[in-house]
């Protein structure tokens, strides 16, 4: 189903003159989809001497931006057309180079898959007007539910995450399996990104980890990790290529209509992921990180919201609409924890979140989390 979702959403880029990107961090499906879009160009008519398709982390692939240049010249000479289709570009240094040069002398029509948020970056500061990224994240709640007994689809998805590899696999193994699967990512990372010191790294990514919905700034980071490196900057970095696996939502005031710059809060992209560098974590923090991935997934731009003294987990924007949301799972009353949202203006739209079906209060609906995550 979400397959079909991104590759619709690939196809409707295609006639943009842009360069094309697939993110997403590895193992969740990006070339599995680049090669289901090969196959549909085939299918329209597109000759197959037209399409180049390239497996950058294979062994005999180019090895430097300059010979992935002279790999693809060599293969399309004098052609009027033809579409560059390049899995893992990531792999090979300097690359947005060689999609920088044909993007602006070749008539290339470029879909690239990559997993590194710096390279993504890159792409977009040599071509901002002409750069189409598409996101893809783990698989929904909704698509991975009927691959575990229902009555544990909604415990498992929170605590096991999506990851298509952990699809089918014994309940027993999966924490095991997932600790697996998150050492690779964080290597693919180190690799991708050229990272010298992967201790830091990954202090980093666990220290987001124990962070989960909690205000964190740069400096505080850099306090608590002063026994590896005192630079700043080495921090900076190594948060940045952290992007891949955490993503910083702002927070809005609804006094001054304003961002605040200097309190954020991380999100992880997948519940498994997160409980592997995390597996104390209260269950808490990981409901409200399946609720924002699953905000983002539908393409709301998420911030946090505080509300004179009180507090609002989420305000998701996509064009004009605005949702608020306040996620609040157990050992509440309704009355306290729908206060913040019922001080918003009655035609706001807001509802709260809770594990079990609970009444209306107030003028705020309440709406189970499985609901939620089903695609309410």
């Amino acid at each position: 189903m979400e397959q079909n979702f991104y590759l619709d959403e690939l196809l409707k880029l295609k006639e943009n003159f842009s360069v094309k990107i697939i993110s997403g961090v590895r193992g969740v499906g990006k070339t599995t989809l680049l090669k289901t879009f090969a196959e549909k160009l085939r299918a329209s008519g597109v000759d197959e001497d037209e399409i180049i398709f390239l497996d950058c982390a294979a062994e005999e692939s180019p090895k430097n931006f300059q010979s992935l240049y002279e790999f693809v010249e060599a293969r399309t000479f004098n052609r009027e057309k033809f579409f560059f289709l390049a899995d893992e570009i990531d792999s090979v240094p300097e690359s947005e180079k060689t999609l920088n040069a044909l993007f602006v002398g070749a008539p290339a029509e470029i879909f690239v898959t990559a997993s590194s948020e710096i390279f993504v970056e890159k792409i977009r500061a040599l071509l901002p007007e002409n750069c189409d990224v598409l996101k893809i994240f783990p698989p929904s709640f909704a698509a991975c539910a009927k691959n575990f007994p229902l009555e544990r689809s909604l415990k498992n998805f929170l605590h096991f995450g999506s990851l298509p590899e952990t699809f089918g696999a014994d309940e027993k193994i999966l924490p095991t399996l997932l600790r697996g699967l998150t050492c690779e990512i964080i290597l693919d990372q180190l690799e991708k990104n050229s990272l010298q010191r992967a201790e830091i790294f990954h202090k980093i990514l666990t220290l987001l980890a124990q962070n989960i919905g909690r205000p964190i700034s740069l400096r505080n980071m850099t306090a608590r990790l002063r026994n590896f490196s005192k630079a700043i900057n080495t921090f900076k970095n190594y948060l940045d290529c952290a992007a891949a696996l955490f993503k910083k939502i702002p927070r809005f005031d609804l006094k001054t209509e304003k961002f605040s710059s200097n309190v954020e809060k991380y999100y992880c992209l997948d519940n498994g992921i997160l409980c592997s560098l995390n597996p104390e974590l209260d269950e808490k923090f990981l409901i409200e990180n399946a609720v924002c991935v699953e905000l983002w997934r539908r393409g709301y731009f998420v911030s946090s919201v505080k509300s004179g003294a009180m507090d609002i987990t989420f305000l998701a924007r996509r064009g004009n609409e605005k949702i608020f949301i306040r996620v609040q799972p157990k050992d509440f009353s309704v009355r306290r924890a729908g206060r913040p949202l019922r001080a918003l203006p009655e035609d706001a739209k807001k509802f709260l979140i809770t594990l079990q079906r609970e009444k209306s209060f107030g003028g705020v609906p309440s709406i189970t989390l499985q609901e939620f995550l089903s695609g309410f």
